[in-house]
């Protein structure tokens, strides 16, 4: 996992300044939505303000029941804000019906109509705003191309595989060309391999559309590697919003250190201190702190070794292709560099 965080810093920085110079497409301004169940009442978002870019790839990550989702139905208009409003290239669509925001979502099962063949289906927008025929059809051999199904206009649903219902339901999604398209966990029902691909390719499809892509995600992996920037969701608020390099290697809270990448949190005194398992070193020269060894584990091509300090605290190391000569049960001596442990808020984990 290490290996993928790291391998998107340089991508991440070299399209900040991108991200800046981009116009506003889409502004969330206090948003807040409560739910009622028999007697109790259950506030899921607790005052969202935020800001997206034109052709920003967003990711909404946080575990179940953080209120990701409902957010996203929100800005679709197929939920209703209790306080707040949605602005779409600067126009209030707070109240709009869902089929008058020029924003479109593809949900993780697809929604494929199961009657239809693949150019009906991708074609079926256009065909209710009673487009000519002609021109459905270009732009459904346009939106074909796109997705790399040319050929497969006469298939069914059910004799595609996942990826390829995957990129029908994109491509159905995208030509009405909206300016916002939302992606509710796309690839959760996909086979880990398949996920992997289809990662590149949902990057791929965003950048040549240039479209503003929103994306819920509780795989902290996927958000690393897909997005420019990811808000990481908790109880109904942002504890963080940043670039992927900013949220792996400079968390702000304990919760952000937790949840994107199972950080170390090392208390010391009043403060605590979030250290990547890769950043902790055995043996060497900065390492200050007692620990003995209670578990070790190679899979995959990774060491993992958990230690137990003098006062009771864990701490993980980890490592690509590299074994230590440490067993369970022995002493040794660990630490880390200075500027390789942050500073965060203590929070609820």
């Amino acid at each position: 996992m290490e290996k993928a965080f790291t391998s998107v810093s340089a991508f991440s920085k070299c399209n900040e300044g991108r991200i800046k110079m981009a116009k506003t497409v889409l502004e969330l301004q206090q948003i807040t939505k409560s739910f009622t169940d028999k007697t109790k009442q259950t506030e899921v978002l607790k005052g969202i303000d935020f800001s997206i870019n034109e052709g920003e790839f967003i990711t909404l990550l946080g575990a179940s029941g953080c209120g990701k989702t409902t957010l996203l139905r929100i800005i679709a208009g197929l939920e209703s804000a209790d306080t707040g409003s949605v602005l779409l290239e600067g126009e209030d669509i707070t109240k709009k019906e869902p089929y008058l925001r020029d924003v479109n979502m593809v949900f993780q099962n697809y929604a494929l109509f199961p009657h239809m063949t693949v150019a009906e289906n991708i074609g079926y927008g256009l065909k209710t705003k009673k487009v000519p025929k002609k021109e459905i059809a270009t732009k459904v051999q346009e939106m074909l191309e796109l997705v790399q199904l040319e050929g497969y206009e006469k298939r069914m649903p059910d004799k595609l595989s996942g990826g390829q219902r995957q990129r029908v339901a994109i491509a159905r999604a995208m030509i009405n060309q909206p300016k916002v398209l939302l992606l509710d966990e796309p690839l959760g029902a996909l086979d880990l391999k398949l996920r992997r691909q289809m990662q590149l390719e949902l990057k791929r499809l965003q950048k040549k559309l240039n479209t503003t892509f929103i994306y819920i995600t509780h795989d902290q992996e996927e958000a690393i590697n897909m997005s420019d920037r990811i808000a990481v969701m908790h109880d109904g608020v942002f504890e963080q919003v940043g670039t992927p390099n900013e949220i792996y290697y400079q968390p702000e809270t304990s919760y952000v250190a937790s949840f994107v990448g199972n950080a170390n949190l090392y208390h010391k005194a009043d403060a605590v201190y979030a250290v990547r398992a890769e950043s902790v070193l055995i043996n060497e020269t900065e390492c200050t702190l007692d620990a003995v060894v209670i578990e070790k584990s190679f899979a995959g091509g990774q060491l993992r070794i958990l230690f137990a300090l003098s006062d009771g605290q864990k701490i993980t190391a980890s490592r690509f292709g590299i074994d230590y000569d440490l067993k369970v049960g022995e002493q040794a001596k660990i630490g880390w560099k200075e500027d390789s442990a942050v500073r965060v808020i203590a929070n609820e984990n």
